[in-house]
């Protein structure tokens, strides 16, 4: 397949799968499409009671590890808690929402039946506000959902009721240099190097077996993997989970990841804010992945952060102990409405992890050092 068709239809799927929505808890849309996706290219796709779609490709050596390569469905976003009379909508975050991006934006209100409406986070006109509110950011609890509506009964009709899903509305912006910028990038871009993937191991033979997984509640409490993992029992896993870029002028100086300089992989993560969790790269998994970025000229990006987790932190503890590796397209603006990717990243992050997976041989240590 020539690069330029490939990166058209990379977009395009990327696309697809950021406009679905998919609120953590909620992602059966997603999973729906994932599915039916991943049946073009799997020996078996199937789903666990948690909703993950897990998409077999048996190797042609059973002596030779087994892997799991993985990214997220669900998004960030809010749960309804409570209809007003007259037809507004509070809400709670879902995952880590920056508040400060909220007021005025546009958002989707999923309904009990499925169907989702828009609406808009209301905010106060700006020749009403004191000078003290113009430089602040309200709190969650005091903002509110606008959705037309003129009372709870009207919500109430369309299905909309306490507990029900809203997300950021559908933003999708192509940008110069091959850089898209849109709503839930995060982790659409995962989901899309997985297709990638998929579609070289149905043409490829490969002496591993692996599992491509879309896993679930990642945004909240980071366990979808695990149950996934007590399926397939994978020998070893790669979460597709793109750094944050630090090449912007407010982040210059925090990391060396920056847009379009190929791959990030993250060596160390920590969350430290109650959770106390993380993961290290195993010494054979990374010395792996520098030997199949040589191979292919692909470079890699190395990040090492606190403050952030992936399912690898917990993945990392089934089965006795199995290597785990977080790495992916890297980003700007992370978990805002209007994130940003290089579709060049997006492109060689797909043909790292393919040349990774075709390289496991037996000699492969599941050993961490």
């Amino acid at each position: 397949m020539e690069r330029d068709e490939l990166k058209a239809r990379l977009k395009a799927r990327l696309k697809e799968y950021m406009e679905i929505p998919r609120l953590s808890g909620y992602e059966e849309k997603m999973a729906r499409k994932f599915y039916e996706d991943m049946k073009q290219y799997a020996h078996k796709v199937e789903t666990d009671q948690a909703g993950n779609v897990i998409a077999s490709f048996p190797g042609t050596d059973s002596s030779v590890p087994s892997i799991m390569v993985f990214a997220h469905m669900d998004t960030i976003g809010f749960v309804i808690t409570c209809i007003t009379p007259d037809g507004f909508l509070k809400v709670d975050r879902v995952g880590g929402v920056p508040e400060k991006v909220l007021q005025g934006l546009g958002v989707r209100v999923g309904s009990e039946n499925g169907s989702y409406y828009s609406g808009v986070f209301g905010m106060k006109s700006y020749h009403a506000l004191t000078p003290a509110e113009k430089e602040r950011a309200d709190g969650i609890g005091s903002l509110f959902i606008d959705i037309g509506a003129v009372s709870a009964e009207e919500v109430r009709g369309l299905g909309i009721e306490v507990g029900c899903p809203v997300v950021y509305d559908a933003f999708y912006k192509e940008l110069l240099n091959d850089r898209i910028c849109g709503s839930y990038t995060d982790d659409a871009s995962g989901l899309t190097t997985l297709c990638q993937i998929g579609e070289a191991l149905s043409r490829t033979p490969h002496k591993a077996t692996v599992y491509l997984t879309g896993t679930v509640m990642e945004e909240y409490n980071a366990r979808g993997a695990m149950l996934a993992q007590r399926k397939v029992h994978a020998d070893m896993a790669i979460c597709l989970l793109g750094a944050g870029a630090g090449d912007t002028p407010d982040l210059k100086g925090t990391n060396n990841v920056a847009l379009g300089d190929g791959v990030s992989v993250n060596l160390f993560n920590f969350h430290g804010k109650g959770t106390l969790n993380g993961n290290i790269i195993p010494r054979p998994m990374l010395e792996h992945l520098k030997k199949s970025a040589k191979k292919t000229g692909i470079p890699i990006q190395r990040q090492a952060a606190r403050g952030a987790l992936s399912d690898s932190a917990y993945l990392q503890l089934e089965d006795g102990g199995i290597p785990c590796m977080d790495m992916g397209t890297p980003d700007r603006y992370s978990h805002s409405p209007m994130e940003v990717l290089d579709l060049k990243d997006l492109q060689r992050t797909g043909e790292l992890v393919i040349e990774f997976i075709m390289g496991i041989d037996k000699e492969f240590s599941l050993n961490r050092f």
